[in-house]
């Protein structure tokens, strides 16, 4: 047998995996598990940009092979049709090790993929009703629509371009806060916080505000740090784009006023349902799973009004909503045979703590130093108790000898 190629057909799975949003752990679960199909006991180091693995095969040296990744958004259908792949791999490998690039390859090629145009649609349904989520009224929703519709389209044309991913952020960023600024200085009934709150959680990278924190916890300090180090990124761009908009516009944008409308807790439920809908078409969702993933969101945020009505406190509440959206995917992974990471991309949306994220930034732009920091350790508290509640889920699991699919 060809062990060169078996490692590199071995390592392309896992590559492609890290490049369409898996987990760093799934990816080296899934390599060690290919590699243990064809009686190989290897090493799988892997952080968000590389894949290295490494195994002593029966000719006599260990071999090593690394591939570098590419991280492009998440692609849920691409998760789950490489979970897929890996799994029918583990149960039947191929006698020839290079079939292993080839089925990669094809699986890739035959993915299914949502038109640009209903991308967009999905970016200005997804700010549309996050801005309602936030207390806005209708004006501030079809302004964050807007805005989140603009945004998307530049990403979108940057992201083709081959521009880089942080200036490419900055860019929509500043697009994003200069069209929320500019319909309030045209005297649009708005409330500028909660438009641009709205508009800006397209640009929030989900899971990666609780990934380094559950990395972090585990012990995975390499891919905790370069995670920490990307979420940081993130954020930082989004707040230079859109603090740089609001900077520039802020003398002919008029005062604004804090929420505008409370509504009940069913509608912020489907609220938060509609909203994971709009995401779930940039992340490439597919078929009855896009309808499991805003059940998901819906059922956060239920638990999390629920806690905030026993105890007030947005920590614990933020953790319990955690605990359930957890369970719930890893409950919904089970019964379709896919991963949870499906699920959990799309439904903690709700939960990550985007309001506060423009809050901090606006403190910041004023130069309110006590405000920002405050604001700026809340965000990362709650971030904090969203990843140890994802954390507990696992590790109930872990503990029941059932690994996390």
């Amino acid at each position: 047998m060809d062990y060169d190629t078996l490692l590199s057909g071995c390592c392309e799975v896992g590559r492609r995996l890290l490049e369409y949003g898996a987990e760093i752990q799934r990816s080296e679960d899934t390599v060690r598990r290919l590699l243990a199909a064809y009686g190989l006991e290897g090493q799988v180091f892997a952080i968000p940009n590389c894949v290295i693995v490494s195994a002593p095969c029966p000719d006599g040296p260990v071999r090593t092979v690394m591939r570098r990744v590419a991280p492009a958004s998440v692609d849920i259908e691409g998760i789950e049709r490489f979970n897929d792949l890996s799994r029918r791999l583990c149960a039947a490998p191929p006698d020839d090790p290079a079939e292993l690039p080839r089925l990669c390859r094809e699986t890739a090629e035959n993915l299914r993929r949502y038109p640009a145009a209903l991308c967009l649609l999905g970016y200005f349904v997804g700010a549309f009703f996050f801005a309602l989520f936030f207390s806005g009224g209708w004006a501030e929703a079809a302004a964050a629509g807007l805005a989140g519709l603009a945004c998307g389209a530049c990403l979108t044309l940057l992201n083709r371009a081959g521009v880089n991913p942080f200036l490419a952020t900055v860019a929509a960023a500043f697009v994003l806060g200069g069209l929320a600024c500019g319909l309030s200085a045209l005297g649009a009934p708005i409330s500028l916080e909660i438009t641009v709150a709205g508009a800006i959680m397209v640009l929030v990278p989900g899971l990666v505000f609780t990934n380094f924190m559950s990395d972090l916890l585990t012990g995975d300090m390499v891919a905790g740090l370069a995670t920490f180090a990307r979420a940081v990124l993130s954020a930082g761009a989004i707040a230079l784009g859109a603090g740089a908009a609001m900077a520039l516009f802020r003398e002919a944008v008029p005062a604004q006023a804090g929420p505008v409308q409370a509504y009940g807790p069913a509608l912020y439920c489907a609220f938060a349902f509609v909203a994971c809908l709009g995401f779930c078409i940039p992340f490439n969702a597919q078929g009855v799973g896009v309808l499991l993933c805003c059940l998901g969101g819906a059922l956060g945020w239920a638990v999390y009004l629920g806690a905030m009505g026993l105890w007030n406190n947005p920590f614990a509440a933020s953790l319990v909503a955690a605990i359930s959206v957890s369970a719930y995917s890893e409950w919904m992974a089970r019964r379709r045979r896919c991963p949870a990471t499906s699920y959990l991309v799309i439904a903690m949306f709700p939960l990550v703590p985007g309001l506060t994220i423009y809050q901090a930034m606006d403190h910041g732009l004023r130069g309110d130093t006590e405000l920002f920091l405050e604001t700026f350790f809340r965000t990362m508290g709650i971030a904090g108790c969203l990843a140890l509640g994802l954390l507990v889920v696992a590790s109930a699991l872990a503990l029941k000898g059932r690994p996390r699919r």
